[in-house]
């Protein structure tokens, strides 16, 4: 008879199986990531044309991520008030980009567009 009701076998195959589709899930559907390793982004935004942005958060310390749930493209506002454009998305499609501090070095002031 068990001594425990909860069974750590089952606690680590519901784990792994949370982590497999997980997985899978952002394979299938796809994401967008900026990292920013200097700290230059003040907010990151998927931009579908159509003034309906979806904001990016950031979930680790110098990486912003979202789902694009359409086609898009990423729009980067630096601390500099520099914009800047960081890739094409779509559903589907892995997008990843990596800001550097020449892309926000703008004369404070005038936006650049990219």
């Amino acid at each position: 008879m068990h001594r425990h009701f909860f069974s750590l076998r089952i606690a680590a195959l519901v784990v792994l199986a949370a982590i497999v589709v997980a997985s899978i899930d952002l394979y299938a559907r796809g994401f967008a990531v900026v990292h920013d390793p200097d700290g230059l982004i003040a907010r990151a935004v998927l931009d579908h044309g159509d003034g309906a942005d979806t904001a990016m958060r950031e979930f680790a310390s110098g990486y912003w991520a979202a789902r694009p749930r359409r086609d898009g493209a990423i729009r980067i506002e630096c601390r500099t008030g520099a914009i800047v454009g960081g890739g094409y998305v779509t559903p589907g499609l892995r997008t990843t980009y990596s800001i550097g501090r020449e892309d926000c070095a703008a004369v404070a002031g005038r936006r650049s567009r990219a």
